[in-house]
C-alpha cells in the first residue's frame, strides 16, 4: 500500500469548552407569535409599589388561550392566576394576598397561541410589591451531552436553596442560551430539563442538566462560563421488545445488557450455544417451537427478572429455512471470513453438498476448513488470486432444528487490499481508557474499546470516502458511554468531538493525530 504521510492535527467541538454569549428575556418569540403591547398594559411591566391583584396585557393581534391554568404561573409561586380574555386584551387576576417588598414574575408559558399558525412564545410580566425590583440576571448555555448541538426549547429554573421554591425559570433559545432576570441575591438550587408535559417540573425519564455543586450563591449579575450537558437519565432496567420469528427463534431486547442472563422457555433453559447475542442489550434464542403457539420466557440477571408472553400462528413456526451471505452486498474484504447465516439453528452441515468454485478459472475449491456457531457458517480457504466464487448450498446441505435447506447459489467477491485505504490514528494525548468511535456518512463504521492508548492505532481495510472521530473518555471503563446521575451529582462521561473529515483514498493510508483543541 502506498504511505500517504500527511499529518492533520483535527480540531474538534470539545465538550467542556467556554460558553458563548447571547441574552434573552424568558425566551425566544416567534416572529408570527401574538406580541404585548408594552405601553398599553396595565399596569406597566416593571411596576413597583404593585398594590393590585390584576393586570390587563393588549396583543397585537387575536390569540387563543393553551391551558391557561397549566401554563400561566406566578413565580414565587404566592398566588393561583385565573385567566380570561376579550379581543385582544388578556386579563389576569388572583384573590391571594402577595408578600410584601418581593419581585414577582407572571410567566406565559406557551400560554398565548395565535389563531392561525398556532405559534407561542414565553412571555415575562414583572412586578415588585416593594420600593424597587430585585435586578441580577444569571445566564447559562445548554448543550447536548452527546452531539455537543445547543439545546433550544429546555427550561432552566432557579429554586430557593432552603426552600425548595421555585424562583424563576426561563426557555433556551436556538443557540442553548438561557437568561434568568430579576434575581435577588441569595443561594439558588439549578436544574435544566426538556419539560415535556408543559408542568414545570421534572420527571424521571425527561432529558436534564445540572451543576456539580448542589447550589451556588449569586452575588452579582453574572454569565456562567460552565456548558451545562443535557443527558436523558438511563431509565429502570426493563425489557423493551419482544418477538417470535419463524421458524424457531425469540427476539429480546432490554435497556440493559442482557449477556449475563439466564433465559428460560416453557420451563427448559436455552443453552448458550443456542443464543445469538446481535448487541449486548439484544439477544436471539432459538427454541424447536414445532407445534408450539404460544411461549412462556423469562428473564433473570443483576437488574431484570421478568417473564414474557408471545403468542404467534402455527403457520409462523412452518417458515421455510433461508440463508444469506453475512455481507449484504456479497463483497468481503480481504481479512473477512466468508460467513452465512440462516434463520435458524445450524445443527447439521454436509459438506459434499457445498461446491466452492472459483469463478475466473471454473476450478473447484475443494481445501476449505469451516466452522459453525449456532446459525452462522463460516468458510476459510486459501484466498490468493481468487478474486469472485460461487458458493452453492445444495438441497439438504443445511439442516436447522426441524428442517433442511433447499439448493441455494451465492457469487461472492473477493476484494483485493489495494480497494481500500487506511488511516494511521495517533492517540498519543490519551492516557486513560477511551472508546473510539469511527464515522462514515454518520453512522458509526467502527467502535474499538481502547483500556490503554497508544501513540499508533492503525485502521485498515476502509472504505474510501470521508471518516470523522468520537473519543469517549471511559471513566470506569465499562466499554460504554455513561449519562450522568442527578441523585449522585454524577455528570456524563466527557467526550470528543472530531468533527474535521478524513479523506481515505483507494491504496492510499494518511496519518492523523487526535488532540482536542478547548
Amino acid at each position: 500500500m502506498v504511505s500517504y504521510r500527511n499529518i492533520i492535527f483535527l480540531s474538534i467541538l470539545f465538550i467542556a469548552s467556554c460558553a458563548q454569549v447571547g441574552i434573552i428575556t424568558g425566551g425566544d418569540q416567534d416572529v408570527y407569535a401574538p406580541k404585548p403591547i408594552a405601553d398599553k398594559t396595565s399596569p406597566k411591566n416593571g411596576t413597583t409599589n404593585f398594590k393590585n391583584n390584576n393586570i390587563e396585557i393588549p396583543f397585537d393581534e387575536f390569540f387563543r388561550l393553551n391551558s391557561p391554568n397549566e401554563n400561566v404561573v406566578m413565580v414565587p409561586p404566592h398566588a393561583n392566576i385565573n385567566t380570561s380574555f376579550k379581543g385582544k386584551t388578556l386579563f389576569l387576576d388572583w384573590e391571594d394576598t402577595l408578600q410584601s417588598n418581593t419581585t414577582y414574575a407572571i410567566y406565559l408559558n406557551n400560554a398565548i397561541k395565535d389563531l392561525s399558525e398556532g405559534n407561542d412564545s414565553i412571555i415575562q410580566f414583572v412586578f415588585s410589591t416593594g420600593e424597587e425590583l430585585d435586578t441580577l440576571s444569571y445566564e447559562i448555555e445548554l448543550r447536548d451531552a452527546w452531539s455537543n448541538k445547543p439545546i433550544s426549547k429546555a427550561i432552566v429554573a432557579l429554586y430557593d436553596k432552603q426552600s425548595d421554591e421555585l424562583k424563576s425559570f426561563a426557555e433556551t433559545n436556538s443557540a442553548g442560551i438561557a437568561s434568568l432576570n430579576y434575581l435577588r441575591a441569595g443561594e439558588y438550587k439549578l436544574l435544566a430539563f426538556n419539560d415535556e408535559n408543559g408542568d414545570l417540573e421534572h420527571q424521571d425519564h425527561e432529558a436534564i442538566a445540572f451543576d456539580d455543586s448542589e447550589s451556588f450563591t449569586l452575588l452579582e449579575s453574572r454569565i456562567d462560563s460552565n456548558i451545562y450537558r443535557m443527558f436523558v437519565p438511563e431509565p429502570e432496567a426493563k425489557i423493551t421488545y419482544k418477538s417470535f420469528v419463524g421458524p424457531n427463534s425469540y427476539f429480546v431486547a432490554a435497556n440493559r445488557s442482557l449477556e449475563n442472563s439466564s433465559f428460560i422457555i416453557n420451563g427448559e433453559v436455552v443453552p448458550a450455544n443456542q443464543q445469538l447475542f446481535h448487541a449486548e442489550d439484544s439477544v436471539q434464542l432459538f427454541w424447536n417451537s414445532d407445534t408450539l403457539t404460544k411461549a412462556e420466557i423469562v428473564v433473570k440477571n443483576d437488574v431484570i427478572n421478568d417473564t414474557l408472553s408471545l403468542r404467534y400462528s402455527n403457520k409462523t413456526t412452518q417458515s421455510p429455512l433461508v440463508l444469506a451471505s453475512q455481507n449484504k452486498n456479497h463483497v468481503y474484504a480481504p481479512s473477512e471470513s466468508i460467513t452465512f447465516a440462516l434463520n435458524d439453528l445450524i445443527s447439521n452441515i454436509d459438506t459434499s453438498l457445498v461446491e466452492i468454485i472459483d469463478i475466473d478459472d471454473s476450478t473447484k475449491i475443494t481445501d476449505y476448513t469451516y466452522t459453525i456457531e449456532c446459525n452462522k457458517c463460516t468458510f476459510m480457504f486459501d484466498r490468493t488470486d481468487v478474486k469472485k466464487v460461487r458458493v452453492e448450498f445444495k438441497q439438504n446441505s443445511l439442516f436447522g432444528i426441524r428442517d433442511s435447506l433447499e439448493k441455494i447459489p451465492f457469487i461472492i467477491t473477493l476484494n483485493e487490499a489495494r480497494k481500500y485505504g487506511a488511516i494511521n490514528v495517533n492517540l498519543g494525548y490519551y492516557t486513560e481508557p477511551i472508546i473510539l468511535q469511527v464515522i462514515k456518512d454518520n453512522n458509526v463504521f467502527d467502535e474499538i474499546k481502547i483500556e490503554s492508548p497508544t501513540e499508533e492505532l492503525l485502521l485498515t481495510e476502509l472504505e474510501p470516502g470521508q471518516y470523522t472521530f468520537i473519543v469517549v473518555k471511559d471513566e470506569n471503563s465499562n466499554g460504554k458511554w455513561d449519562v450522568g446521575n442527578l441523585s449522585k451529582r454524577k455528570q456524563p462521561e466527557t467526550l470528543d468531538v472530531y468533527s474535521t473529515p478524513t479523506k481515505v483514498r483507494a491504496n492510499w493510508e494518511v496519518e492523523i493525530e487526535l488532540i482536542p483543541t478547548e
